[in-house]
């Protein structure tokens, strides 16, 4: 990928993003609690509203504001969603913005009909706060509000069929954006996006689009409980992607979480501006957590799954210099953090990675056809440890730790309160060899590597990659293989000419490591051959 691609690609995804909170600007209240509307319900007589200006000329905003408004009633149902929106605007992309600006030929302005207000933004353009900065034409965009009750909005519109940038072009084909604002809770509760036939082009020289995407779904929704926490879920999934070195067939993310405070999810879905201005200065650590201290974090589930990727471009950091592919990556995990101590489980299970292009020196049938790893961290003082950081880095004292320092600090805690890791499974499976694993350890600060505990693993198929080995005269192999052997404790099962080697690791409070019984560091110095 080249690098005025990346740079496209970043650009990109700055100004859609921008674009995107340009128009969920519709979902925002009037000075917060200032757009609740009395008298805007359905039905309601419509005010009187101006004629959309016909002048396409850069206007003079009110002082202190930079988007400008049409003369409109502030007090009438379309004036206080106007404002609204506009409020919201100068907060992210007007004057309240360090970085990205946005500015419009004419000023903002609203129609109503039969209860929903249409509110434009003529010749709407994202630009850099210090001119001449790089900027991007969004053309005049349109978006549909109608008032449910005094505090939810429901909202429409569609993204830009084209968006304009010196340096390229991104053009989307159908598309619709919509959902349920809620003024009295500064969020959304529900939102819809869908998008098809989305590409971007280099240049101004017409030419094959470099970057492809046929279609892209986002779905979010919240429901308040009995006792006031939330729930909801969440959905992302998108489909035939392609860009300089990569393709993707289909990502599906999915998500569901429960009993979260208000104030948590608003701390999730903050700082979008972080995201779009890359000159943000990030924001201090104590400030970051305060939100997570305070509040209740509740339980969440999230699944990832990938189909069909391959990548042939080294500049992702996958390929490297050759061709990498997976058929399939499934990614789950869960976190339960109602009690003081949470608990939190992952799986990841990858099938059929491929590697191509590149000499690595390994036999066919090396590679593996599934690989699995399932963990889960029980009893886990987070919230303790977020304090303690946040307390260190309010004193202004995280920078003089060093890194040893710093992983003390977790590690104390998780022995007070007894975490452990449990490796569920591990399992390595390929055409010659199939490795398993599964054990528990426990945090331990005296650990050599801060855990005790004991796991068991065995590997079958040791003796067909000796046999490969030494075929292809791949003397790091022989070694690798020799070593495990006699590591190993092999095992005779019925039915089978080759034996499988088994292994305990156990790991003491005193430091030592031990494999089957016998210290790892004695096997090193006294060599290892196979029994």
């Amino acid at each position: 990928m080249t690098r005025g691609m990346t740079r496209l690609g970043r650009v990109l995804a700055r100004a859609a993003l921008a674009c995107a909170l340009a128009l969920a600007a519709a979902l925002l209240p009037a000075g917060a609690a200032k757009a609740a509307v009395e008298e805007g319900a359905p039905g309601a007589a419509a005010p009187a509203l101006p004629a959309a200006p016909d002048e396409r000329t850069i206007p003079v905003a009110p002082e202190g504001r930079t988007i400008p408004i049409a003369p409109i009633d502030p007090e009438s149902t379309a004036g206080r969603i106007v404002y609204g929106i506009a409020d919201k605007l100068e907060q992210w992309v007007g004057s309240g913005s360090d970085n990205i600006r946005l500015t419009l030929e004419a000023p903002i302005w609203a129609e109503e009909r039969e209860g929903t207000v249409t509110v434009h933004l003529p010749g709407a353009r994202l630009a850099g706060h210090t001119a001449p900065g790089p900027y991007w034409e969004l053309g005049d965009l349109a978006i549909a509000v109608t008032p449910r009750s005094t505090t939810a909005y429901d909202f429409e519109t569609a993204l830009p069929a084209a968006v304009d940038h010196r340096d390229g072009r991104f053009a989307i084909g159908e598309s619709t954006l919509s959902g349920t604002w809620r003024a009295d809770l500064e969020t959304t509760t529900r939102l819809n996006l869908s998008a098809t036939d989305i590409r971007a082009f280099e240049g101004a020289a017409p030419g094959p689009p470099k970057l492809t995407l046929g279609h892209i779904s986002v779905e979010d929704e919240l429901v308040q409980g009995e006792d006031g926490l939330w729930g909801g879920r969440f959905s992302l999934g998108l489909s035939d992607l392609a860009v300089a070195g990569l393709s993707l067939g289909r990502l599906d993310v999915a998500g569901t979480f429960e009993d979260f405070e208000h104030d948590a999810i608003l701390a999730m879905r903050r700082d979008f501006g972080l995201l779009t201005d890359e000159a943000s200065g990030t924001e201090a650590l104590e400030e970051a957590l305060a939100p997570f201290l305070l509040t209740r974090w509740g339980r969440s589930e999230v699944t990832i799954a990938l189909h069909r990727l391959s990548v042939t471009d080294d500049d992702w950091g996958l390929s490297r210099s050759g061709a990498f592919s997976l058929e399939q990556l499934e990614w789950q995990t869960e976190f339960d953090g109602r009690r003081d101590l949470a608990d939190i489980a992952t799986r990841i299970t990858a099938r059929e990675p491929q590697l191509s292009g590149v000499n690595t020196g390994l036999p066919p049938g090396f590679m593996p056809h599934t690989v699995t790893v399932d963990l889960a961290l029980k009893r886990l003082p987070l919230r303790r440890i977020a304090e303690t950081l946040a307390a260190l880095d309010a004193q202004g004292r995280l920078d003089d730790r060093d890194l040893g320092a710093m992983g003390d600090i977790p590690l104390a805690y998780m022995d007070a309160a007894d975490t452990s890791l449990e490796l569920r499974d591990i399992r390595v499976t390929a055409p010659v060899y199939d490795f398993r694993a599964e054990g528990r350890f426990n945090a331990e600060p005296a650990g050599i590597v801060g855990l005790v505990g004991h796991m068991d693993a065995r590997i079958r198929g040791l003796g067909t990659l000796m046999d490969l080995a030494m075929e292809r005269r791949n003397e790091g192999m022989i070694a690798a293989v020799l070593f495990l052997q006699g590591l190993g404790r092999p095992v005779f099962e019925e039915g089978s000419a080759e034996p499988v080697y088994t292994y305990e690791l156990d790991l003491s409070r005193t430091g030592t490591i031990t494999i089957n019984g016998l210290p790892l560091d004695v096997l090193l110095k006294g060599g290892l051959s196979p029994p």
